[in-house]
């Protein structure tokens, strides 16, 4: 049962950190628009869609570097007998950078499809 509690924890923990976000870009967006050049309701939702897109881009990064998690450590024979001692390390701090990384790619792709979606609703709700 405490598993199960940890991980409603986390999973609520991390929707409101992406909620919080899109709240912010949805603020921003509709401060530029009221302060900015006055918005017309297609340009209010283009605008939102393209801070979405940004958000998925910043999330490139960390999509790209997970793609070159299969680097042996032992292919040095002279190092491979004492990198063998020390695998299980090696194995855990690869895994805890992998986790940072995969962590932080689903969080931008999250914000950046709830601002997508923030776009769309403006565009439904505004015709």
């Amino acid at each position: 049962m405490e598993k199960v509690k940890k991980a409603l924890v986390s999973i609520g923990r991390f929707l409101g950190i992406i909620l919080l976000v899109d709240l912010g870009l949805f603020i921003i967006v509709s401060i530029s628009c009221l302060f900015g050049a006055r918005c017309t309701n297609a340009a209010w939702s283009e605008r939102m869609f393209w801070a979405g897109i940004i958000a998925l881009i910043t999330a490139m990064p960390a999509v790209l570097a997970g793609l070159n998690t299969s680097r042996g450590y032992f292919d040095n024979r002279l190092t491979a007998g004492m990198d063998l001692q020390v695998a299980q390390t090696i194995i855990q701090a690869e895994r805890k950078g992998l986790d940072k990384r995969t962590a932080y790619a689903l969080r931008a792709g999250a914000v950046g499809a709830g601002a997508i979606a923030i776009s769309a609703l403006i565009d439904i709700l505004t015709r």
